[in-house]
């Protein structure tokens, strides 16, 4: 008889708070490995109108809602490398006609992008991000000399949620139809903390919670949440998914 094999997200319920339309690709993502979702965007993305841009060495977009709004802004001149902060963000990239020349090899996050061997250095340097986005790359362009800008190219704000969602979903969650919530950003976490009740609030601090940076961890820390904390490698999809799969897969052996 050939054994049966378990998907590796079978009987796993996350509590998917990633914007629109990113939810569902996660969603799908989590489903097809045999894991259920319930999708709750901590985010919504406004764009912010930009006109195009030229003139720089190196363009660095730090995530897909860069490339989905500001892409268009970017003409590739002969001399331009352009980077990417993880393969997700390099995928969206080429799918919008811009090939990349550097991807963090590891930790895809901004760290990992200052680390890349080959990054060198660029006299103008432009980075594609969301209004008050974090300074580690401009400040730190800044100091090897360069002449740094930013383009901001999105909003992130509050979403309106209903209430009546967000009551049946914390029954869910006080049933034991929650075992893991995610957040892939410092203002997801606390995004969702606002919009959830007292009830909610209460058992988001002793779920577990997928994170994709240690910064998310601390703040984490800080609102006084108790749950294990799961860190990914970065906020793209295939790093959060395997997290959760190996994790998944730990809790089956014990």
């Amino acid at each position: 008889m050939i054994p049966l094999v378990v998907p590796p997200l079978t009987g796993l319920s996350v509590l998917n708070t990633r914007p629109l339309p990113q939810a569902a690709a996660l969603a799908a993502s989590i489903e097809r490995l045999g894991g259920t979702t319930v999708s709750l965007p901590a985010i919504d993305i406004v764009p912010i109108p930009t006109a195009p841009v030229a003139g720089h060495d190196l363009v660095i977009f730090v995530s897909v809602n860069a490339v989905a709004h500001g892409a268009h802004c970017i003409t590739r001149a002969a001399a331009m490398r352009i980077a990417a902060i993880g393969n997700t963000t390099a995928a969206a990239l080429a799918a919008a006609g811009l090939a990349v020349d550097l991807v963090p090899e590891t930790g895809f996050n901004s760290e990992g992008l200052l680390a890349h061997p080959d990054l060198g250095t660029s006299a103008r340097v432009l980075i594609v991000r969301g209004a008050g986005g974090r300074e580690l790359l401009q400040e730190t362009f800044a100091t090897r000399g360069c002449v740094v800008e930013t383009l901001d190219v999105y909003r992130r704000v509050l979403p309106v949620v209903d209430a009546a969602r967000r009551d049946a979903i914390e029954t869910l969650w006080s049933e034991g139809g929650i075992d893991v919530v995610t957040a892939t950003s410092v203002a997801t976490l606390h995004n969702l903390h606002s919009l959830l009740s007292e009830r909610g609030r209460e058992l988001l601090r002793v779920t577990p919670l997928l994170v994709a940076s240690k910064r998310i961890m601390a703040a984490a820390a800080d609102m006084g949440l108790e749950g294990e904390c799961l860190l990914a490698s970065g906020a793209d999809d295939p790093a959060l998914i395997g997290t959760l799969s190996f994790w998944q897969a730990r809790a089956r052996s014990g």
